[in-house]
């Protein structure tokens, strides 16, 4: 049984209902609006064409050579990482899992997820490490909740964004009552980056609440990457270019 004092201490704590972003979310659509695939709308609100510097703008358009052969992240079964973990517009939900200290954020594909810790709860910067997702830190201001995201490997997301070591994310997310759905989950998230781009680069996303939704186990296919390291090595064997893609090993790039 706890005390009266820790008691006090969780109800304190509590998330206030305009705080508590737990739930299963999807990609919001106006009652009435069709599903969509991934592409430069996300979550009904069209994304502008990033402010590349040279040197991002060439490894944009590398990415998109091979993703044209399906040679993206997503088929060697790597995680989306930032920012498009949290931009995707396909139909995988997305699980916000809150409590006063942490927010945990789980979106099915790779079963990907990030831990946003609230004051007195992070990592000191010595003990952190470089990853796709980086590093979150969360605060309030007002019901706002408000995520700066450091210590993200040099590396290309999903949507073809490359990011450097010295990127910073900033978010903003904020729950607002819907007639439509019940409630929304508003998403702002800015990026910059002096490496790969010449201005900070914004997105805006809306989730809405999946009924009855709960995140499924996600097992990613590694035959076809595993095909392709064969066919190359075969080729390494024979003396020849490696040129195996992708689309050789995998009907659906073809």
């Amino acid at each position: 049984m706890l005390a009266p004092s820790t008691v006090a201490l969780a109800a304190d704590e509590a998330l206030s209902p305009a705080r508590d972003f737990s739930g299963v979310w999807t990609t919001y659509r106006a009652p009435g609006e069709a599903g969509g695939g991934a592409g430069r709308s996300v979550g009904g609100i069209a994304q502008p064409e990033p402010p590349f510097t040279p040197e991002g703008k060439r490894l944009r358009d590398e990415y998109v050579k091979l993703a044209i052969e399906g040679d993206n992240p997503g088929a060697h079964c790597v995680p989306y990482g930032m920012p498009t973990m949290m931009q995707s517009a396909g139909g995988y939900p997305i699980e916000f899992i809150h409590r006063p200290e942490q927010l945990t954020i789980i979106y099915e594909v790779e079963s990907e997820t990030r831990r946003v810790y609230m004051p007195g709860r992070g990592t000191p910067p010595e003990k952190r490490l470089p990853v796709r997702q980086g590093y979150s830190e969360g605060h309030w201001e007002g019901d706002t909740l408000v995520v700066v995201t450091t210590d993200l490997s040099d590396g290309q997301d999903q949507r073809s964004l490359p990011h450097s070591d010295q990127a910073k994310i900033v978010e903003r997310i904020t729950l607002t009552p819907d007639a439509a759905v019940g409630k929304i989950l508003d998403y702002e998230a800015t990026m910059t980056d002096p490496v790969y781009y010449t201005a900070p680069v914004s997105f805006k996303k809306r989730w809405m609440p999946l009924k009855d939704g709960h995140i499924m186990a996600y097992n990613c296919t590694e035959e076809p990457w595993l095909s392709l390291l064969d066919a190359r090595r075969e080729q390494l064997k024979a003396g020849k270019p490696v040129t195996a893609k992708m689309s050789d090993v995998i009907d659906v790039y073809k």
